[in-house]
């Protein structure tokens, strides 16, 4: 290759910065509008202002980097700028509401407000004007974001060739599960109660992430390392349910309005994850309605139908990463994003991101899981998240608290297996008294918990077993290897790190580990099926396992939410 001699780089680099300049003239208000979103969420320290000043930085880079991003923008599809513009106009709604509830509350901004004899409402007239300047910036990343997922749904035809039957049952299973979630939503306030933040129901903290919106609030408390990312990734779904509790009075109780429609959004996505894993097992027609309604009558599906946690958006990335990654040898960046953004422990998925070979390619694979990772921090920094690297070792220290350090090996693993029996059938649970970390003081009152485990679950074991041997026969299946992966991780933070044994709730984690499980059981069916070459078994045990679970879960939600309707009246 000819030697680049050097008035040539000068006229390259002149031209390039040439075309930066221009981009950022054509792009001027991206960043604008980007400093306006993230100064809604800040607060006063200097982590959130140095993540502001990190965030606006990014967004001036990418501004110089695209000749034009309207003219990008507007290449999609009519009903994506639709979808795009109502989202970010609810969720800049929220960061408005947001912002003026916590600034409202400083004293120094009404001391300021009357020394300079400011005769309007200073936070009001500051957070409307900022959240009208921050809706280009939702828009536009609302927009892209539709625009990537609306190219990978159609490039891996995950909801195609669907059969009409199949159209039915499924469409059956929202209706009767959206209905009967409202029902309970219009009588208790149990899974959103703006009086008691915590403990309600099991350990939950439901109440508490609807109070400020978890899935559009990008500071809120819990979006921690835990899950740094996870309101960039919940409010391409949640924007438009907020707009409709804030434009229309759908109900006396705004509350309730907001938990209905986003509960809604949450049984959709937990119905399309579902769905994902089915097709990442190869299932035909038959064999995918029998494991969706299957599922539908676990405990872990009729509990998450009611409550207000943030694993189902996270366990819908958390498929939607796995299903990419079994299906292309070439995975989506953005995937690994939403799974990893939404819970971190999801990125342990980044070993399986690159297409070289850690065996063959070490240091190729290695420098991939490099690339990926510093993407991934790159991104956090981009959507004003430095504040969790900043804190990141007061985080972990503070999660130790979770963790079973205080609990006894012998009961972690009593827990262990009472979760995997629970991930399917309903635990023993009951009333008891509890402390409202809501309030100071000795306030407390009633609430609905597990029942302590003293022994090992023999139904829990025995799954366990079954699921060893699954894995051992199906190990020729990418789906199988990933569940058999699912459960050994499962092992890891819920029985040896012992997450969440300390306040006895696992059962919060089964839509996170439970579907490995369900998955090699069901596979175990289907391979006993092959062997004896009887097409109608894994129907039959499917409706059988149906039936029973449904008559032994049933009657424990129905008390569950009894207790709820008696103590918690909407």
């Amino acid at each position: 290759m000819e030697k680049v001699n050097w008035p040539v780089k000068k006229k390259l680099f002149e031209s390039e910065k040439q075309d930066v300049i221009a981009n950022l003239k054509r792009n001027w208000y991206f960043p604008i509008s980007a400093m306006a979103f993230f100064f809604l969420s800040v607060s006063l320290s200097f982590e959130y202002f140095a993540g502001l000043l990190l965030a606006v930085t990014a967004s001036i880079l990418i501004s110089s980097r695209i000749p034009s991003i309207w003219a990008y923008a507007r290449q999609s599809h009519m009903i994506v700028h639709v979808i795009s513009i109502l989202t970010a106009i609810g969720t800049c709604w929220n960061a408005k509401y947001l912002f003026y509830a916590i600034w409202r509350g400083y004293p120094k901004v009404q001391a300021l407000e009357n020394k300079l004899s400011i005769p309007f409402d200073l936070p009001a007239v500051v957070s409307i004007f900022s959240a009208a300047a921050a809706l280009c910036f939702v828009y536009f990343c609302t927009l892209i974001f539709w625009k990537e997922m609306t190219r990978i749904i159609q490039k891996n035809r995950i909801f195609h060739d669907i059969a009409a039957a199949e159209y039915l049952v499924y469409g059956m299973l929202l209706i009767v599960f959206t209905i009967f979630m409202i029902a309970v939503f219009l009588k208790t306030d149990a899974f959103y109660s703006k009086g008691h933040f915590y403990n309600i129901i099991y350990s939950s903290d439901s109440p508490f992430l609807i109070s400020r919106n978890v899935y559009l609030n990008l500071v809120h408390t819990q979006n921690d390392l835990r899950q740094p990312l996870f309101a960039v990734f919940a409010s391409p779904f949640a924007g438009i349910p907020y707009l409709l509790v804030r434009a229309f009075r759908l109900h006396p109780n705004a509350l309730v309005t907001q938990a209905v429609l986003t509960n809604i959004i949450q049984i959709i996505l937990l119905l399309a994850a579902n769905f994902m894993l089915t097709r990442m097992m190869k299932l035909n027609a038959i064999k995918r309605i029998c494991f969706m309604v299957l599922t539908y009558c676990t405990y872990t599906t009729l509990l998450f139908t009611l409550m207000m946690e943030q694993y189902i958006v996270a366990y819908f990335w958390l498929v939607f990463c796995m299903y990419l990654i079994s299906e292309n040898r070439r995975p989506e960046r953005i995937a690994l994003w939403g799974a990893g953004g939404t819970l971190l422990t999801s990125m342990v998925l980044l070993p399986f991101m690159s297409q070289k070979s850690p065996i063959k390619n070490f240091k190729e694979w290695f420098l991939d899981m490099v690339k990926y990772g510093l993407e991934f921090v790159a991104l956090m920094l981009a959507f004003c998240r430095f504040d969790v690297i900043f804190n990141l070792k007061a985080q972990i220290f503070s999660f130790t608290s979770f963790t079973g350090q205080t609990v006894a090996t012998s009961n972690k693993l009593f827990q262990y297996t009472a979760f995997i029996h629970n991930c399917f059938a309903a635990p023993k649970a009951g009333t008891v008294s509890v402390k409202d970390f809501s309030v100071s003081g000795e306030s407390t009152f009633i609430s609905w918990q597990l029942n302590p485990v003293s022994h090992l679950d023999i139904i829990g074991i025995l799954i366990f077993l079954l699921v060893i041997i699954s894995a051992i026969l199906n190990r020729d299946k990418i789906s199988s290897r990933f569940a058999a992966g699912w459960v050994g991780f499962s092992i890891v933070i819920l029985f040896l790190l012992g997450w969440g044994t300390r306040e006895n709730g696992l059962i919060l984690y089964s839509l996170y580990f439970g579907w490995a499980f369900l998955v090699l059981l069901f596979q175990l069916v289907e391979r006993i099926q092959d062997k004896l070459n009887v097409t109608f078994l894994l129907p039959v045990i499917s409706i059988g396992s149906a039936a029973v679970l449904t008559s032994v879960n049933l009657p424990s939600i129905r008390e569950m939410i009894d207790f709820a309707i008696a103590y918690f009246p909407v």
